[in-house]
């Protein structure tokens, strides 16, 4: 068994090398294309998104739960997996000349029959992960995932500078999916045979059936603003789309690397004191560092984007500012539903999934109308409201109360929130007197200086963990 610190260790590399490859190659595409050619890909992400999760149908979390998952189960999920793909890459290419009509945009239809054929692919690394996910082995998830990314970007840039334009994104985005299945290959040299087990389809689509129908409610939520902006333009939902997966690169990393590890390591750990030491030092963790990125985002936005993207994609900034809010909750939503799946509770995810949307489509349909500022407070009240339900369910799992719950959850709040407060008044006084650059470093030293003081004389165990083991680093380096 593979210890908790290996697990989180390598499920950084992995997050961080993938967030600056992808982080790196949307800044050059987004200097090369133009916020249309954007729009494009996020009219039919809804599309791709539903579909992913449709194949995968939760079945996966189903092995990972499992303490000893059989051949027979491996089997199965690939088999479901491959079959989804083929029919889903039907699916894609019957309907891209109609989805292409009802947005008024012919490029659509390439775009959609690409999405097809590598689709058949994405699905099918899909067991690949799990089995090493449930082994543990984040050491070489993280090498084939960050070759992949490295190959589906490099081969995005090129197309883009040689003038292919919006099919530079097709490769970065529905390209990637080829690679993953080939370097997994590469890596496991396993690929498990082609079988169907009735027990084991009906033990892991019990569990899965739930969080894929949450997962994908979850898509459309994140998803059908871009498709309603794209209806009516293409370079608002270019925008919007380059401001949400902005907004997506701090909070999929902290998903990626706490919440996927945490339910791995917990679905694993059988005593229940521990589990419930293990997630209630998680929920402090958890919040402090969401909270903490987003203030510094905050204040980063103006000149990063100015910075990083160019003078087109201004307007881009408040949208960006707005779903950082989203990003916070969602990935605290996402912890708590890492905690309800270890303990099988994915009807009630998906209930609570439902009433999210349900909140967020009534918002959308009352205020599309007045743009895209309205349309970005949506995705913002859904998952705000609907995190007072997840931390009851929480607090009834665990046996807590509500009061505890919520002084560990914002105990260590106070610290990056002064330290916002002191940047925040220095910010607007330099703010359009340096120059984007200066404007970014100024503000992301401010903000770290002063949160690192105020950590010095109030520490947290946290801060204090990560501070011994950076500076045992160095010791270790220095008499090297």
């Amino acid at each position: 068994m593979k210890s908790q610190a290996n697990v989180y260790k390598w499920s950084t590399i992995d997050r961080v090398c993938n967030t600056a490859i992808t982080f790196g190659g949307n800044i050059a595409l987004a200097r090369l294309l133009s916020p249309d050619d954007f729009g494009l890909l996020a009219m039919v992400a809804i599309f791709t998104a539903i579909a992913y999760n449709i194949s995968s149908c939760g079945m996966s979390d189903g092995i990972i739960k499992k303490l000893h998952p059989t051949a027979e189960d491996y089997s199965t999920v690939f088999t479901f997996n491959a079959l989804s793909g083929v029919i889903f890459c039907v699916l894609f290419i019957v309907t891209a000349r109609p989805i292409a009509n009802f947005f008024h945009q012919p490029a659509l239809v390439g775009i959609m029959w690409a999405i097809g054929i590598c689709f058949v692919f994405q699905v099918l690394w899909f067991i690949q992960e799990t089995k090493l996910r449930k082994q543990l082995d984040m050491k070489k998830i993280a090498i084939v995932r960050v070759s992949a990314s490295a190959s589906a970007v490099g081969l995005g840039i090129a197309l883009a500078i040689c003038g292919y334009g919006y099919w530079g994104l097709v490769s970065c985005r529905i390209f990637l999916s080829v690679f993953l299945f080939v370097y997994y290959v590469m890596a496991t040299r396993w690929i498990p045979r082609l079988g169907f087990y009735r027990n084991s389809f009906r033990e892991m689509f019990g569990f899965g059936v739930n969080l894929m129908l949450a997962y994908i409610i979850n898509q459309v939520s994140r998803n059908i603003n871009t498709f309603v902006l794209g209806r009516f333009s293409p370079s608002e939902s270019g925008i919007f789309s380059q401001a949400q997966k902005m907004e997506e690169v701090p909070y999929s990393m902290i998903d990626n690397i706490i919440n996927s590890s945490f339910f791995a390591i917990i679905s694993n750990e059988s005593d229940r004191d521990k589990r419930r030491k293990l997630s209630t030092q998680m929920l402090g963790w958890m919040t402090t560092m969401t909270v903490t990125v987003g203030l510094l985002l905050t204040l980063l936005a103006g000149p990063g984007f100015h910075l990083l993207f160019g003078e087109k994609w201004d307007g881009a900034v408040p949208v960006f500012r707005i779903l950082i809010f989203f990003g916070i909750g969602s990935a605290i939503k996402y912890y708590f539903q890492a905690v309800m799946k270890s303990y099988g509770l994915t009807r009630r995810i998906l209930q609570l999934t439902v009433v999210e949307i349900i909140i967020q489509l009534g918002l959308l349909a009352t205020l599309f109308r007045y743009g895209m500022i309205w349309i970005a407070w949506t995705q913002v009240a859904g998952v705000v409201l609907i995190l007072a339900f997840y931390a009851r369910e929480y607090c009834i799992i665990e046996q807590i109360s509500f009061m505890k719950m919520a002084h560990i959850a914002v105990r260590d709040l106070l610290i990056p929130m002064i330290a916002f407060a002191i940047t925040a008044a220095g910010y607007w006084m330099w703010d359009g007197v340096l120059n984007s650059f200066l404007s970014c470093l100024l503000t992301l030293s401010c903000f770290s200086a002063f949160a690192m003081l105020l950590w010095e004389l109030h520490p947290n165990p946290m801060y204090l963990r990560y501070r011994n083991a950076l500076l045992s680093r160095i010791r270790s380096d220095k008499r090297a």
